[in-house]
This record gives C-alpha cells, sequence and structure tokens, in this order.
C-alpha cells in the first residue's frame, strides 16, 4: 500500500465499517491473500457490534431469515475456532419462555413455524420446564429449547477480530467517509484524514448506510433503532448459560461465564445518528428491568452496574442489503437488519466471496442493493 499522511493512498479494496460484518469481511479478504483497508469514522468496534447485547440464537428472529441466522451461527463456531483468541461464544442453547395463556397459543404457532424450517425444539412445560430452568418465575408456564442457541461476547469478538485482520495482512485506520467519485475503473474516497484510490468499496455502515449510500447517489430508506442495554455485577452462575428470549418479544437475558448478566431485548432510548447523541429513556430502561425480573426473579437481587444505549438499524422493507450494486463495478452493501451481530459472520463471508468474483449464493437472492437503483 501507497502510504501518505498515515493512511494508504490506494488500496485494493476498502472496507466502510469497523462493526462485525465489516471486519469479517476484511478478514476473508486478506486471509485470501487481497490488499483491503477498514475504515472508521471513530476507533473500530465502537457503535452497534461493540454495544449489542451479544446474543446469536435463532428463536427470536424472523422466520423467514431463519436459514441466514443458522449460517450465522456456523460462521460464529468456524470464528471461535480459527481465531487465535477467545471471543466468548457459548453455545449451550436457549430457551423461549411464555407467561400468559395468549403466550403459550403464540408459543406454539411460532415453534410450528421454526421447525418448518428445520429448527429442532424441545417443548417444555410442567416438571420438564422446572427441572431444566428451575429460576424461572411460576409465572412462566411453557417454554421451548432449542439447542442452537447462543451468545459471544462483543468486546472479546472485536479484539480478536482487529487483532486478527491485522495479522492477516489487513489494516485498519480512523478516517470518517466524505465523499466519493469515480476514478479509471475505481473510485477515489474522501476521508476526513485524506484521499484513497481503490478499485473496490464494501459498505458495511450499519445505522449509516443511508448516509454511505447517498455518497454514491442511491437512496435507501433506514429505520433507526437505539436499543437499551443493562449489565449487572457478577454473581453466582444460576442459568447455565442459557440465552433466555420471550415470545412475546423486546427480551433477551443470558449470563456470561463471568458471572455478569446482560438484560436487553429492543427497548428504546433516544439519540441521533449525526450528532452521535445517545441518552436512556428511565421510563423504558425500568420497563425493561421489571419485564426482566418478572421473568427471572433472582435478578432482583443483583446489582445494576451499568445501562446503555447503542444503534442499531433496519431497511424499510425488512431485508438485508448484500452484495454487488448492478450497474457499479466494485461498489457493494454489507448491511443486514436489526439482528446484524448473529447474522454478521454469514454476510461478511458472503460480500467478501463476492468481492472476490464469486456468485452470491441463492439466499440473498432477494437481498441485492439493486431493489433501490430507481
Amino acid at each position: 500500500m501507497n502510504r501518505e499522511a498515515g493512511i494508504p493512498t490506494a488500496v485494493e479494496t476498502v472496507v466502510v465499517g469497523a462493526g462485525i460484518i465489516g471486519l469479517t469481511t476484511a478478514l476473508h479478504l486478506a486471509r485470501a491473500g487481497r490488499e483491503v483497508l477498514v475504515i472508521d469514522k471513530a476507533e473500530p468496534w465502537r457503535e452497534g457490534s461493540a454495544v449489542n447485547a451479544g446474543t446469536c440464537a435463532l428463536q427470536n428472529k424472523a422466520t423467514n431469515l431463519l436459514p441466514a441466522y443458522r449460517q450465522g451461527l456456523v460462521e460464529w463456531r468456524r470464528l471461535a475456532g480459527e481465531l487465535d483468541e477467545d471471543i466468548g461464544f457459548v453455545n449451550k442453547g436457549g430457551i423461549r419462555v411464555a407467561q400468559s395463556a395468549e403466550d403459550v397459543a403464540a408459543l406454539r404457532a411460532g415453534a410450528a413455524d421454526q421447525a418448518a424450517q428445520g429448527v429442532q425444539l424441545d417443548w417444555l412445560d410442567g416438571n420438564a420446564l422446572r427441572d431444566r430452568a428451575p429460576w424461572l418465575a411460576p409465572t412462566v408456564t411453557a417454554a421451548t429449547f432449542c439447542a442452537e442457541d447462543s451468545f459471544a461476547s462483543p468486546l472479546m469478538t472485536g479484539q480478536a477480530l482487529i487483532r486478527g485482520l491485522r495479522a492477516a495482512g489487513g489494516g485498519i485506520a480512523v478516517a470518517g467517509l466524505t465523499g466519493q467519485r469515480t476514478q479509471g475503473g475505481g473510485y477515489r474516497l474522501s476521508t476526513a484524514a485524506g484521499n484513497i484510490d481503490c478499485r473496490n468499496v464494501v459498505l458495511a455502515t450499519g445505522a449509516w448506510t443511508d448516509r454511505a449510500a447517498a455518497m454514491f447517489g442511491i437512496g435507501i430508506s433506514v429505520r433507526l433503532n437505539v436499543n437499551t442495554l443493562s449489565v449487572t455485577e457478577r454473581i453466582g452462575q444460576f442459568m447455565d448459560n442459557l440465552v433466555v428470549t420471550h415470545i412475546a418479544g423486546k427480551f433477551t437475558l443470558k449470563q456470561f461465564p463471568n458471572g455478569s448478566c446482560i438484560l436487553g431485548g429492543g427497548f428504546q432510548g433516544r439519540g441521533d445518528k449525526d450528532s452521535g447523541r445517545k441518552e436512556l429513556d428511565l421510563d423504558q430502561l425500568q420497563e425493561n428491568i421489571r419485564f426482566q425480573c418478572s421473568v427471572v426473579p433472582q435478578l432482583r437481587d443483583a446489582t445494576l452496574l451499568r445501562s446503555w444505549v447503542g444503534f442499531t438499524a433496519i431497511a424499510h422493507d425488512q431485508k438485508p442489503t448484500l452484495g454487488p450494486m448492478p450497474g457499479r463495478p466494485g461498489l457493494f452493501f454489507a448491511f443486514t437488519t436489526n439482528a446484524g451481530f448473529s447474522m454478521g459472520p454469514y454476510a461478511g463471508r458472503m460480500v467478501a466471496d463476492a468481492v472476490l468474483g464469486r456468485a452470491m449464493p441463492e439466499i440473498a437472492r432477494d437481498w441485492t442493493p439493486g431493489r433501490f437503483a430507481a
């Protein structure tokens, strides 16, 4: 790479965005012997991927996207085995709970839909439920168990991916994208740290995908979510490393091996992605905590150490946007959905394969960025 003022002035592929999708895309390209640089407007791994709950479960995902989430779990297991560092990946399964009669009916219907997609579930109620999870509240009357449900540590994953990418020969730079123009069969990217000439650009910009796409004259409507999360003090292990979700939605809970519990689920805070402002909504935070304690009463005795909000986003049609942009050689999109952490490593592999000239899989046929060409 040619370098000027600390960043390359020319590189084969620039990946914009240093989250789970951007870093895995770049890692695959670097391991294939390709020249790749990841740029971000701030230090890598500081936004959506870094501030999410780490859930890699199937039971709380949209049924139509289950094949992709299952492939995401395959890639998570591969990452855990291939990276030189621990990423905190735990695959002990997960339970999805129901409390009211309406919840139980919805749980049965959802289980049938997931079974039709090949997801194997065990129905739990009565003694079977109490034996599997005696720490659940008596109001939880039924649950389904999925052996595939997992979680990973966002903090450990980010550190491992950054070091793994650098070890493979890839670069990372703090250089926010400010504009672009086509040049000589490729692109000249304007960044806050200088210009970079490249043949390929991968937009792995998460909640900012609409802003990045607009620089290339492409309109994508993105809905912003400002999700609330909390972490407790380290307490004695009692959840058997199971992921807990709720059929009523807006609920994820897990206990990491160090004993701390992560409470998530999508309760909304306030924020603005252009200014970077993020604020907790105390009413939403309290509702989230009450909901969690109604399912797992033992949480009432745990000290809450910290609560925060983080940005995620989803396209208006609720589909991922992955692969090459038709009619724009060298331009690729790497944007999933609101649960991008779960699918992220699979999306990264798909997009890297596309940059290497391989065809996108059939599963991604409807996810082409070409649907926004108009």
